[in-house]
């Protein structure tokens, strides 16, 4: 039966699905618009301290040479990385992925693109959507250039202005001067200590990214979710280098309903079975150094 609806009611029901529609027309007008804090570096600084840093890192972390993981892994990284927010998306970051052979469950980016994922936290997902999560996450610390946020405020706070000028204006000693700033490059570098609130940006940043990218958004907190019961310990140690607001889990998926209508979303691949699988059939992960 057709009902006829005279032009007031019509209104109201335009204006009741716009009213409806308003949280997911928001995100695309805001959300879209994801932007990097205060930064004295520039995007190709951030490749130059990321690849000195690498380089540090490479001597002292145990990698996996295997080349069907690290393909595997690289492959992934690059697919979610064609995908971040348009404005963040850079030419000149130098994206490469390593794999840690730690049994830990943890994974940190560098500036410029340089992220490095530990076998156990690949053990521990249950799918690639899980895995794509942690990956995704970390290019969003890559995207928002969190790790020369933190190093701009650093310096901003300890170094007179003069002493910035040429920081700025000098990129081929750029090391050194960070060095004398008392920067430096390596695992413990402040490159890789992130606050909570960048935290939650590379939580929505590689939320967005999952979304884009085609797999089940849900993975990354289903991963956070994963690790919290099957291994507290573990938990302890990803948390402490990944601070966690009580609420990010929830955070996570409040944003999913707002990047658009659910999908056919991927969860797992052969291939990543194919890497569990190799990573379970290698010898476990050298016992880490005590320190002295």
């Amino acid at each position: 039966m057709f009902i006829s609806l005279t032009p007031g009611k019509r209104l109201g029901l335009f204006l009741a699905a716009l009213i409806a529609l308003c949280p997911v027309l928001l995100y695309a007008l805001e959300g879209l618009n994801f932007k990097p804090g205060f930064n004295l570096f520039s995007a190709q600084q951030d490749v130059e301290l990321g690849r000195k840093s690498a380089a540090q890192v490479d001597k002292q972390l145990p990698l996996i040479r295997d080349r069907q993981v690290v393909d595997y892994i690289s492959s992934l990284g690059a697919r979610l990385a064609k995908v971040a927010p348009a404005q963040l998306r850079n030419s000149h970051y130098d994206w490469t992925f390593n794999v840690v052979n730690s049994a830990d469950i943890n994974a940190f980016a560098l500036p410029g693109g340089y992220i490095y994922l530990n076998r156990g936290a690949i053990d521990a997902a249950q799918n690639e959507s899980q895995i794509a999560g942690v990956i995704a996450h970390e290019e969003g610390h890559v995207v928002m250039r969190h790790g020369t946020h933190q190093a701009s405020e650093m310096i901003l706070a300890q170094a007179p202005l003069s002493i910035l000028a040429g920081l700025l204006g000098q990129s081929s000693s750029l090391g050194s001067q960070l060095a004398q700033l008392g920067i430096g490059f390596g695992v413990n570098s402040i490159l890789l200590r992130n606050s909570r609130a960048a935290e939650a940006q590379a939580d929505e940043v590689g939320t967005y990214i999952l979304y884009h990218a085609g797999y089940d958004p849900y993975g990354m907190a289903q991963f956070f979710t994963i690790i919290q019961k099957k291994s507290p310990q573990q938990t302890l140690q990803f948390f402490s280098d990944h601070p966690s607001p009580g609420n990010r889990i929830r955070n996570v998926d409040q944003e999913i309903p707002l990047l658009g209508p659910k999908r056919n979303w991927k969860t797992d691949s052969p291939e990543f079975e194919a890497i569990k699988s190799k990573l379970e059939s290698m010898p476990p992960p050298p016992t880490p150094k005590a320190a002295h």
